[in-house]
């Protein structure tokens, strides 16, 4: 099992004793969705994909059409609004990607710390040339945001991808303070 996988599956076990009504999986993908629906089958998730991004759509919709309470929502988190407030914010490898799509990383964190929520969850790789470990530690300093917990996993088998390899992964279990 991947490293993210094993974060994710971590950080949402450590949130069960809260009371998680809602949860927003910011640029949703398959595993982030089944690890979601795995440890809270109930709870509704809205599953955020970049406006006609198929390859997300696509990938995701074997688990949308298995489980109840999951509502696709096609959107630019840098250029909507997101006014709904979530329990749970799941940024899975997802500020990677900002770039894809024509936004920076740095607005993509702005925006997803902004998204109204108890707890955030950022996992990334390390490696990943399009993000900055430290400049999300300096977001959650300024922002007056705790990291619960932190997390660090070196994969067996590296994931190649179109501008690095992952070997490392990180992870951030953060709740903001009101």
């Amino acid at each position: 099992m991947e490293g993210h996988k094993i974060i994710l599956n971590d950080f949402l076990n450590a949130l069960k004793g809260e009371k998680i009504t809602s949860i927003l999986d910011a640029g949703s993908g398959r595993t982030s969705l089944t690890v979601i629906r795995e440890l809270f089958p109930d709870v509704p998730v809205d599953a955020v994909v970049y406006p006609g991004d198929v390859r997300k759509i696509n990938s995701i919709a074997g688990v949308t059409e298995q489980h109840k309470n999951i509502s696709v929502i096609e959107k630019d988190i840098c250029g909507d609004i997101i006014d709904k407030k979530y329990d749970v914010v799941v940024a899975h490898l997802l500020l990677g990607e900002a770039a894809k799509f024509g936004n920076a990383f740095e607005k993509l964190l702005e925006r997803i710390i902004n998204i109204q929520s108890e707890y955030l969850i950022i996992i990334d790789y390390l490696e990943d040339p399009a993000v900055n470990e430290n400049d999300i530690l300096k977001a959650c300093e300024d922002n007056n945001l705790t990291v619960v917990y932190r997390a660090y996993f070196t994969n067996e088998h590296p994931q190649a991808w179109e501008d690095f390899t992952g070997v490392h992964n990180f992870g951030y279990l953060i709740k903001k303070n009101k």
